[in-house]
């Protein structure tokens, strides 16, 4: 039985469930109701939400072995996750990334409402204050695993459905995608960044934000901080290593950029993977462990693919409040604390991927005795993106 702190709250709020996305008809894209339809959505009641859930060592974790599990899924992430929502928009300055207000401004000749895809929803803070900023706007925010119930709102649908079998929505029908902090629930990335571009409309706009698995010093920050940070770099590497046996790609803030523009070779690797690849041929020992997207529509070929004005920025976090500015300071205070509630619970994860528990909770203790005593001006990187998907010719 799950223990105490293995909290749920689903008892207000609502969330939907989509059964199974290669039963969508992506033929029309306007007609795209923000209701769903009966036969593809329902709501999720309390009992069917915690059937998505397992308990490891007293915290909670996605039940679907898909799923890549890292960061415990209960009411304590909740919190975390909240604070660090704060955080974000202390860091960017502004209460959201990149030029929304320009690409959802009302355009009285457009007989269609603007569209916003947000992944992952994981505690919805991103969603529910951008459904209220831009009221006029509907919004669909997806994810794997319903971690909270959600406060219902007439421009927003929550769906809560298997992410790694594709995207249930209509080609052409967002204008803007939003990710972030995503990459740890996400095994096959590449195939999500193309079916990002399937769903968003020539021109529309692509938002991405993720921390990187690396702590560094403020005064050296193109060095990864392994001798004077042993603890916390120690830690980072078994997170990056667990991912890695897990299919993940621990490195997306860097490779994205690479892969996002019109001449990367990366959208040329899909005309590569066969029909036979997706439904079971190909690497048959690959298709084992992670589960193919169903066929979906081919790129058409005389169509351009890619994004263009791909910009990439990074942002230097204070981990601890060393900072002679008082708001770099408040967020080096900030950080420390919901850095240090979210290494408390990182041993179950330490203890699923092999370590044994004295092994988990030394690892723990020793990051956690680097985020409360930093040797050094210690500071995270937060990589933000954006990219505005290509028109067709």
């Amino acid at each position: 039985m799950p223990q105490e702190n293995a909290e749920f709250l689903m008892d207000d709020g609502c969330l939907y469930f989509v059964d199974d996305a290669s039963d969508y008809d992506y033929s029309d894209a306007d007609t795209a109701s923000i209701a769903g339809t009966s036969s593809t959505m329902s709501t999720l009641e309390s009992v069917e939400a915690r059937s998505y859930f397992r308990e490891v060592d007293g915290r909670m974790f996605p039940a679907d072995s898909n799923v890549p599990l890292l960061l415990p899924i209960d009411n304590d992430e909740v919190r975390r996750l909240e604070k660090q929502h704060l955080i974000l928009k202390l860091i960017l300055e502004e209460d959201y990334l990149g030029p929304m207000r320009e690409v959802l401004v009302l355009n009285p000749m457009l007989e269609r409402r603007k569209r916003v895809l947000d992944l992952i929803t994981l505690d919805g803070s991103w969603v529910q204050e951008m459904s209220q900023v831009f009221p006029d706007v509907d919004f669909v925010s997806i994810d794997s695993t319903p971690l909270r119930p959600h406060t219902p709102r007439p421009n927003v649908v929550f769906e809560v459905y298997d992410l790694y079998n594709g995207l249930a929505e209509p080609d052409n029908s967002f204008d803007i995608v939003h990710i972030r902090y995503a990459v740890i629930f996400v095994k096959d990335f590449k195939s999500l960044v193309r079916d990002v571009h399937r769903v968003l409309r020539p021109g529309g706009l692509l938002l991405f934000c993720e921390y990187e698995f690396e702590v560094y010093d403020a005064l050296f920050p193109d060095v990864p901080a392994w001798g004077t940070l042993p603890g916390m770099s120690n830690a980072l590497r078994l997170v990056r290593g667990g991912l890695a046996a897990q299919g993940v790609n621990a490195y997306i803030w860097r490779d994205l950029p690479q892969w996002l523009p019109c001449n990367s070779s990366f959208w040329k690797e899909s005309e590569l993977e066969s029909d036979a690849y997706f439904v079971g041929g190909g690497d048959t020992e690959h298709a084992k462990r992670i589960v193919r997207r169903p066929l979906r529509p081919r790129f058409d070929q005389m169509l351009r693919r890619g994004f263009t004005d791909v910009q990439a920025r990074v942002n230097l976090v204070p981990v601890a409040p060393w900072s002679e500015d008082p708001r770099l300071r408040s967020i080096g205070a900030m950080v420390q604390e919901v850095w240090l509630d979210m290494w408390q619970g990182m041993a179950s994860s330490f203890r699923a991927q092999g370590l044994s528990a004295q092994e988990a909770q030394e690892t723990v203790q020793a990051a956690m005795y680097d985020i409360r005593y930093p040797s050094v001006r210690m500071c995270a990187k937060l990589h933000t993106l954006l990219a505005y998907r290509v028109e067709d010719k």
